[in-house]
């Protein structure tokens, strides 16, 4: 049954990616089940991209004790981690996943350029090879990748309270209404950054099996509202918020760039966190 369903996980590749998720293969289970955490890299809800990099998978249980802690290279389309479900409440999985840092230079603008995976830092500029570049090349952004991911399994005697504290990613999407209402219509969330409420950043959530997108806008409290109706007999939605360019995170900076050039470079550390929900965490009789 596990590989059957990441065959349908991997079924819809689309073309580009960049977050990182986990789409749990059920959002409940029983005392003594194995809880399977497909791991995947995508802007579709299906594992797009071979991520690379680290990633530090943990489970924290009902008790709050870490009952997993995997940290190590990633690779493949889906990544499949798992844990023993032996104690009853709720756990929660919490995942940070980087590749490293990327730099983009646009050598012909206003949009022709390439992706070099290092660093501005680590870049020699006067080795650069530019023949053929124009002569407002530049360098338009340059972060580190910071990508977090959470999601829930649900054993028997849950307190769902849980999945409403914060756990301490740097970024992070908390549900504030009841997990268990997943699909019902109108659902709050809250951003926080480095522990702290994360006010006019974009947050959208993505329906999986036809990947629609439900689109809003945190207040000053970090809140938005997404309606997430859904009538299917599974509802299952990857939130997502990035911070990109955020003004509040990177600075603008002088690059080396063309003689032409006066454009300013964009550098610091880029977040990017989802969180995954479904419509299954209550136990069928």
């Amino acid at each position: 049954m596990l590989y059957l369903t990441i065959s349908v996980l991997c079924c819809t590749l689309a073309a580009d990616a960049h977050e990182t998720y986990v789409r749990p293969i059920s959002g409940w289970a029983n005392l003594g089940d194995a809880a399977f955490l497909p791991l995947g890299s995508g802007h579709s809800t299906a594992s797009t991209e071979l991520p690379e990099g680290i990633v530090n998978v943990m489970v924290i249980g009902p008790s709050g004790d870490l009952i997993l802690d995997d940290q190590g290279a990633i690779d493949g389309f889906w990544n499949v981690y798992s844990f023993g479900v032996e104690e009853t409440g709720l756990y929660v999985v919490d995942i940070y996943h980087t590749e490293g840092a990327w730099t983009h230079f646009i050598t012909n603008p206003p949009t022709e350029g390439f992706w070099e995976h290092r660093y501005v830092e680590e870049i020699d500029f006067n080795s650069l090879n530019t023949t053929g570049w124009a002569v407002d090349w530049y360098v338009e952004r340059s972060y580190l990748k910071n990508c977090f991911a959470k999601a829930f399994i649900v054993a028997p005697d849950a307190d769902f309270s849980i999945a409403s504290q914060p756990i301490g990613q740097d970024l992070e999407i908390v549900p504030l209404d009841n997990i268990t209402t997943v699909g019902d219509g109108d659902f709050q969330f809250q951003v926080f950054y480095m522990n702290e409420p994360f006010s006019g950043i974009d947050v959208w959530a993505v329906r999986v099996g036809n990947d629609s997108n439900v689109e809003g806008v945190t207040d000053e409290d970090g809140k938005v509202t997404l309606n997430l109706t859904d009538s299917s007999e599974l509802s299952e939605w990857v939130v997502r918020t990035d911070t990109k360019m955020d003004p509040r995170i990177v600075e603008a900076a002088d690059l080396p760039r063309g003689e032409a050039s006066t454009e300013k470079s964009y550098v610091g550390p880029v977040y990017r966190s989802t969180l995954t929900l479904r419509s299954d965490y209550i136990m069928e009789d």
